[in-house]
C-alpha cells in the first residue's frame, strides 16, 4: 500500500515521542496527566492566574523537548516525505522532534514549544533563559508558549490543510495516537472513506477504527514499526 501511494498522510502523536523520553498525556507512568498541574497551566485563564509558575512550568517541558533526541521513528517518517511524491505529516506533538529529524512539510495541529508568543501582540520569539520575566519585548504583553490551549481552538488553517490532505490521499497512517480527540481524530475517518487505506501503528488498539476494510493494525512502537515498515515498502539494493 505504502510504496504504491502518490500520496501519503501520516498523522502523528505523543506516542512517537514517547520512545525519545517524552511523556505522553494520557498513558505510562509519567503521563501528564498524573501530574496535577497539568490541569491548571495549559488553559488561557490558568496560565494566567498562575504566572509564574505556569511560565515556569512550560520553560521547562521547552527544555525537555530541546534537550530529546528524534528516534528511529521520526526519523522513518522523514525518510516517507522523501520517498512519496505527494506528502503531509500532520501532528499533534509540540517538541519539534519531526523536524529536527528531517521532516518539511509539516502542519503543527497543536503549535509547537520551540516559540513563545504575546497573549497581546501575538509576536513570537525564541524561548528566553530562566530566571526571565514572561514579557513581551515588543509590547510588554504576557508572554505564553506557542501551543494550542485546552478552551482554544485548533488553527483554522492547519485543520484545513489536514482535512483536504486527508480526504486527496491514498494511505493515511496514524501513528502514535489514541485516535480519541476531536477535532483531530477525524481524519482517518476522512481518508478511510474517501477511499483510502489506512494504517494503524500503536501499542494499544482500544477506541481504534477496526481492521478489514482498507484498515490495517499494526501493533506495536513506532521506533519499531515505522523503520520495518519503511524497509519493506523500499527494500534497500542488494
Amino acid at each position: 500500500m505504502l510504496r504504491d501511494a502518490s500520496s501519503v498522510v501520516v498523522f502523528s502523536g505523543a506516542g512517537v515521542s514517547a520512545e525519545s523520553g517524552l511523556a505522553t498525556f494520557r498513558s505510562g507512568g509519567n503521563a501528564l496527566w498524573n501530574d496535577p498541574e497539568v490541569s491548571t497551566y495549559p488553559t488561557p485563564r490558568g496560565y494566567r492566574a498562575h504566572v509564574p509558575r505556569s511560565w515556569q512550568w512550560y520553560a521547562m517541558r521547552a527544555r525537555t523537548a530541546a534537550d530529546a533526541a528524534p528516534n528511529p521513528g521520526h526519523i522513518a517518517i522523514a525518510e516517507i516525505e522523501r520517498r512519496v511524491p505527494d506528502f503531509l505529516l500532520v501532528t499533534q506533538n509540540v517538541d519539534g522532534l519531526h523536524h529536527r529529524a528531517g521532516s518539511r512539510r509539516v502542519v503543527e495541529l497543536h503549535g509547537n514549544l520551540r516559540e513563545t508568543r504575546c497573549f497581546d501582540c501575538d509576536a513570537r520569539s525564541a524561548w528566553p533563559r530562566l530566571p526571565a520575566d514572561p514579557r513581551c519585548a515588543r509590547c510588554g504583553g504576557l508572554l505564553r508558549p506557542d501551543v494550542v490551549f485546552f478552551d482554544e481552538d485548533l488553527p483554522a488553517d492547519a485543520l484545513e490543510r489536514a482535512r483536504d490532505a486527508a480526504e486527496r490521499c491514498d494511505v493515511l497512517v496514524s501513528v502514535g495516537t489514541s485516535n480519541l480527540v476531536w477535532p483531530a481524530r477525524e481524519l482517518p475517518d476522512l481518508a478511510h472513506s474517501a477511499g483510502a487505506s489506512v494504517l494503524i501503528v500503536n501499542v494499544d488498539m482500544t477506541g481504534q477504527m477496526p481492521p478489514g476494510d482498507r484498515v490495517v493494525h499494526l501493533t506495536g512502537t513506532a521506533g519499531d514499526v515505522m523503520p520495518r515498515m519503511v524497509a519493506r515498502a523500499w527494500p534497500a539494493p542488494t
